[in-house]
């Protein structure tokens, strides 16, 4: 009989390391915590979806933790200093608590990590007030496992469009499995507008099916993708491209499973202890643990524990990327809903930018990150905004509606921006709040560090620019995020904790057992059997989407479990 293993949830680094390990002949078992939305997932049928691009249940956190029965709890660096046990209770940047996880609403973005953000360090030195470190691995060394995902995962995309410098920061050994999708209307528009101003706009890589492809459909391009199930399952993600392929191979998959305990035994980790969906306590043993239950659920999952914290890192460096906004407004209406989600990129301001905007914020440097191009408000959204301007109801609301002025004539950038790690910056368990089975909820303590928001400032009128730039554009506007977060204060709502669905480090990954959570396999310096394959292991945020690193970091460590 092969060797077992306990995957504590199905996300993107728990169904990758399920895929990898039941097809290398482990006995494998998925604890998901929440529901299973893909009726067929396992099964020689089609894979249905409960979930679907469904604008009301996305609105009612159909996919989510309840945040009533299970809430989180945040304050603010200052507010913590001053001895505040906490400001907030809800919702604080819950992912979906689903079978699949995060990947069951993402918008399927799959690019690389560069050579630079492995060594950081190294290249480009210290940031005051930020734990700034180098990863234990390497890009190349990473770099067959990024293939391979890309490949299980079904990636759109166009080398021959992509830059040199960013070939050059993260070569490839191999084309993409499927050409890109046709773009978005609003998209090419703010492509153009990129080019005039010398930037390079490409398709963006994407774990979406522009050719049919393991089984799935191609894309039909409704424009429900960031936030929405895939209704027909186009998109690739952890559970139609990985989870589903584990069960097949044997593996089995308990949801609605709530892990509270990981039971070990001197240097060892013996199995896990959980409450099923009937209430019963039960509790299974295994010869090896892995967590991915994401970087505030697994350092919650482990203090619980009172395991690998030998170092003090436990629950720290927690990282959110730090998003800015702007947008263009044009006569026409520009269909930027359609198609899948902002189908083009540009990758020219991630940095590193030397020179007086960093020296003025006492910094070395500044960095920025990819941007998403071309994507607007859905009808839901644009109503929801309408409705929080005063005196917009009833037939005022109903015009604004029928003008569809966001959804029709406004196309926007975003750009992923590098959140520095900071000690201050963590999840621990909040002394006296607890969920409805009586655990302490996660704590997150979180305020933007100063790179942040100095980057925020001196990109924002550079995005600004290219969609005034845009053919078409009536004007262009950004959103003030760093402005209005230096004005809300460092715990409100613009400083980064209701920003992202990015969240990453808390278990981060090093060579010394004294600064670090995990090694570079994702194994607990502490404990020979309990390894971490989520986003808790990032030593960095760099600027740039999580899930595909993600991916390719829990097949890198599965690698190594099956000696293969």
């Amino acid at each position: 009989m092969g060797r077992s293993a306990i995957i504590v949830g199905s996300g993107a680094g728990g169904s990758v390391a399920a895929w990898a390990l039941a097809t290398a002949g482990y006995r494998v078992l998925i604890l998901e915590k929440g529901r299973n939305l893909l009726p067929g997932l396992g099964t020689t049928g089609p894979i249905g979806s409960l979930f679907g691009n469904d604008e009301v249940k996305a609105g009612r956190f159909f996919e989510n933790q309840d945040i009533v029965l299970e809430p989180r709890t945040a304050r603010s660096q200052p507010e913590a200093e001053q001895g505040v046990a906490r400001s907030f209770v809800g919702d604080v940047n819950t992912l979906p608590t689903v079978v699949g996880g995060g990947t069951v609403h993402w918008d399927a973005k799959t690019p690389r990590f560069w050579r630079q953000d492995f060594k950081g360090l190294s290249l480009y030195g210290p940031v005051p007030d930020a734990n700034v470190a180098d990863w234990p691995l390497t890009y190349d060394e990473l770099a067959p496992f990024y293939d391979e995902v890309e490949q299980r995962l079904g990636v759109q995309g166009d080398v021959a469009q992509m830059p040199a410098a960013t070939l050059a920061q993260a070569p490839r050994s191999q084309p993409f499995p499927m050409p890109p999708n046709p773009p978005m209307y609003g998209g090419t528009l703010l492509a153009a507008g990129a080019r005039r101003l010398g930037f390079t706009a490409y398709p963006f890589p994407m774990a979406v099916n522009s050719t049919a492809y393991d089984g799935r459909p191609r894309c039909n391009s409704c424009g429900f993708c960031s936030g929405y199930g895939c209704p027909i399952n186009a998109r690739g993600g952890a559970a139609v491209s990985f989870l589903h392929h584990a069960l097949l191979a044997g593996a089995r998959l308990e949801p609605r499973a709530f892990v509270y305990r990981v039971n070990a035994s001197r240097s060892r980790v013996t199995g896990v202890s959980f409450i099923d969906e009937s209430g019963r306590q039960r509790r299974v043993d295994a010869d090896v643990v892995i967590l991915g239950a994401s970087a505030i659920e697994t350092a919650r999952l482990l203090l619980l524990s009172g395991l690998g914290n030998g170092s003090g890192q436990l629950g720290r460096n927690l990282m959110f990327h730090f998003f800015s906004l702007a947008g263009g407004v044009f006569n026409e209406d520009v269909h930027a809903w359609r198609g899948p989600s902002t189908t083009f990129t540009i990758d020219d301001f991630v940095g590193p930018v030397q020179g007086a905007a960093a020296a003025a914020a006492g910094l070395p440097y500044l960095k920025g990150g990819i941007c998403e191009v071309g994507g607007t408000l859905l009808l839901l959204g644009e109503a929801q905004t309408y409705a929080a301007i005063p005196n917009s109801w009833g037939k005022q609301h109903k015009d604004l509606m029928r003008s569809g002025l966001i959804r029709r004539h406004v196309a926007g950038l975003s750009m992923v921006g590098e959140d520095m790690p900071q000690l201050a910056n963590r999840v621990d368990l909040d002394p006296d709040v607890r969920d409805v089975y009586g655990f302490p909820v996660p704590r997150i303590t979180h305020s933007a560090h100063r790179f942040e928001i100095a980057a925020s400032t001196y990109f924002g009128p550079q995005l600004a620019a290219v969609c005034q730039a845009a053919p078409g554009a009536l004007a262009a506007f950004v959103l003030p995020v760093a402005t209005l977060t230096e004005t809300t204060g460092p715990g409100g709502p613009f400083a980064g904790i209701a920003s992202t669905a990015h969240i990453m480090g808390t278990a981060r990954m090093g060579d010394d057992p004294d600064t670090s959570v995990v090694d570079a396999f994702g194994r607990a310096h502490e404990l020979d059997n309990l390894y971490v394959a989520d986003g808790s292991v990032f030593v960095s945020s760099g600027g740039f989407n999580p899930t595909l690193t993600i991916m390719a970091l829990s097949l890198r460590m599965a690698r190594h479990l099956t000696g293969a």
